[in-house]
């Protein structure tokens, strides 16, 4: 099933379930700030592209406690953020070159070919694999929080979609990288729009 009709389909259940998740889904990305995501350092992996064209993010009121309908608690980022993201990832490798500590943060814990696609609360950061290989278009998760330096999640944006889709229409568990098991549920007391939540399972 390709990344747009995974969406689409998944914007109909937030629609219908979860409106203050979807009420959440910015308008497709403008495609000049689409085309500079990575400037011409490398191509953007086609899902990248996919989803920007369909939503530019998945936050657009940051204040409002919904929009992270990925587990656990990733809001989706648009153009702009994942620009950011990516220089980001370069300073901190051209620090580690220019510290001599290369060998423990590139591909460890950052990469000028990472490009970061969401971030939650704690600093985690969801990153798409560009190197050239197997991996390209991987989902891998950083967190240094739990010591958690690119761990691969889901073999590609489309994976991704499809896994939260299955897991929020079954109520399906969904592993986490550190081995446990996250379950959504619809979060509605007390907020004004209903929004996804997950609960995590330990043992």
């Amino acid at each position: 099933m390709s990344l747009v009709h995974t969406v689409a389909r998944l914007d109909r259940w937030l629609q219908e379930h979860a409106p203050g998740d979807f009420s959440q889904l910015a308008p497709p990305a403008d495609p000049r700030l689409a085309d500079a995501v990575a400037g011409n350092r490398f191509d953007l992996h086609p899902d990248v592209r996919s989803w920007l064209d369909l939503h530019d993010g998945s936050v657009i009121d940051r204040v409002i406690a919904a929009g992270a309908f990925v587990p656990t608690d990733f809001p989706l980022l648009g153009a702009a953020r994942m620009s950011d993201g990516l220089r980001d990832m370069e300073e901190e490798v051209a620090r580690a070159v220019e510290d001599d500590e290369a060998e423990y943060v590139v591909g460890v814990t950052a990469d000028v070919r990472w490009l970061p696609v969401a971030l939650n609360h704690t600093g985690g950061q969801l990153v798409v694999d560009h190197r050239e290989g197997p991996g390209f278009g991987a989902v891998l998760e950083l967190d240094p929080s739990v010591g958690l330096n690119g761990v691969k999640r889901w073999d590609s944006l489309s994976h991704l979609f499809t896994s939260v889709l299955d897991a929020l229409t079954e109520g399906s568990p969904v592993p986490t990288a550190t081995g446990r098991k996250a379950v959504p549920r619809i979060e509605a007391d007390g907020v004004p729009l209903a929004h996804v939540v997950w609960d995590v399972h330990y043992g």
